[in-house]
């Protein structure tokens, strides 16, 4: 897609993209007339991008994370993190739907000990730049039980 699309679908200005570009950050492929087409997945990098600025990270730091997170081990054991999270999501839905009907201390003793459990995991992730990434994509997606 051109820079004009990209620029359309992410929000961004073309100068933005253009200084990604010029920095490394964004691949992409010169077309027969010399215009350059990025690939289908520049909006997820963009994101990822975004992310990462929030975060504070510098342009360099940033560079180095996105092209660390292209490694195949890397990606691998990314997704076996994601696979992780997503049985812990259900496991969390089952124990909410099994405390639905438990008296308030039952369910005063579950929650605490998962958000003991759940600031751990967030420590440990704040702790890393380059897991805090992750964490930030997918805490939001694990519910944990509030109707206490």
């Amino acid at each position: 897609m051109k820079i004009g699309e990209v620029a359309r679908l992410s929000g961004l200005s073309t100068r933005t993209i253009d200084y990604y570009t010029n920095c490394g950050l964004l691949a992409f492929k010169r077309s027969e007339v010399n215009y350059r087409l990025y690939p289908g997945t520049v909006l997820q990098t963009l994101d990822r991008i975004q992310v990462l600025k929030n975060q504070r990270m510098t342009i360099p730091e940033i560079h180095r994370t996105l092209n660390t997170a292209s490694l195949p081990e890397t990606t691998e054991l990314i997704e076996d993190v994601i696979d992780e999270f997503n049985c812990l999501q259900t496991k969390i839905i089952r124990l909410e739907e099994q405390l639905k009907d438990a008296p308030v201390h039952v369910k005063v003793q579950s929650s605490k000990i998962l958000e003991s459990k759940m600031v751990d995991l967030g420590t440990c992730v704040s702790n890393n730049s380059n897991y805090s990434l992750l964490f930030t994509s997918h805490a939001g997606k694990v519910p944990i039980y509030q109707d206490i």
